[in-house]
């Protein structure tokens, strides 16, 4: 059994253990490494930017672990995000992600995306699944519930892992870069953060049947920003403490 710890980037993956990679640059992106935290064999993954990048990576991660004869139990992804409101959330932030958002899968009517109006989910999970009752229904369109950090260790962290604030996040395959598509998914969904790779992991986890734990440090305001709503440094540094708070480092 063997914990997965992804992210996006050679950066974050670097943040979170900076004393097992010293060097973000030497990650490359979809191979595996190798290493025992606390004991546990983890297994670490750079999935690359973007939903199409980090499904695919997940895939692989799943296939090679199973080649080695090793099982994945968990995953953990963790990595930067935006945040919608940053009085709510402030730069270099922790955030809990306890369900995910993907707002580009479903029915366009020119305006705006209504997932359930397409006549194809994602997934039909099988009935009398658990989770599929967390998410309305056995069919998966464009949201999942995300496992608690109690998934990671078997039970609850640490003192400092109640620092997570429980976030509901989106996924998007472009960041949202004016004031009008920022206000526009903030009135139809709201959500707290905008990232890249969330939605796409936490889909493949559901698939295999992986609990899915995702973290994240705020580093930017979502839309337009001026040079005080962006900390990418700030936020990268406050990943260092993502580990130690769930006891696993």
């Amino acid at each position: 059994m063997a914990l997965l710890i992804c992210a996006a980037t050679g950066r974050e993956l670097a943040a979170l253990a900076p004393a097992l990679f010293p060097r973000a640059s030497a990650l490359e992106e979809m191979e595996l490494w190798s290493a025992r935290l606390k004991g546990r064999d983890t297994l670490f993954c750079v999935t690359g930017v973007g939903p199409l990048n980090a499904a695919l990576a997940l895939g692989r991660c799943f296939g090679q672990a199973g080649a080695r004869g090793q099982r994945i139990d968990a995953v953990l992804n963790a990595g930067l995000t935006g945040a919608f409101d940053l009085e709510a959330l402030p730069l270099r932030a922790l955030c809990l992600v306890r369900e995910e958002i993907w707002p580009e899968y479903g029915l366009h009517d020119g305006r705006a995306v209504t997932a359930k109006a397409f006549s194809f989910p994602l997934w039909r999970r099988e009935a009398g699944n658990g989770e599929s009752d967390k998410n309305g229904g056995a069919d998966v369109y464009d949201r999942l519930s995300l496992a608690g950090a109690e998934a990671l260790t078997g039970g609850a962290p640490r003192s400092g892992g109640d620092g997570f604030v429980p976030c509901r996040s989106l996924t998007v395959a472009g960041v949202s870069a004016s004031f009008a598509r920022a206000r526009d998914l903030w009135n139809r969904y709201h959500a707290e953060l905008e990232n890249m790779e969330g939605f796409a992991v936490a889909y493949a986890c559901a698939r295999a049947g992986v609990p899915c734990v995702e973290i994240r440090s705020v580093s930017n305001k979502v839309g337009p920003r001026t040079k005080e709503e962006k900390d990418f440094p700030g936020a990268l540094q406050a990943l260092d403490a993502v580990l130690p708070s769930l006891n696993l480092l």
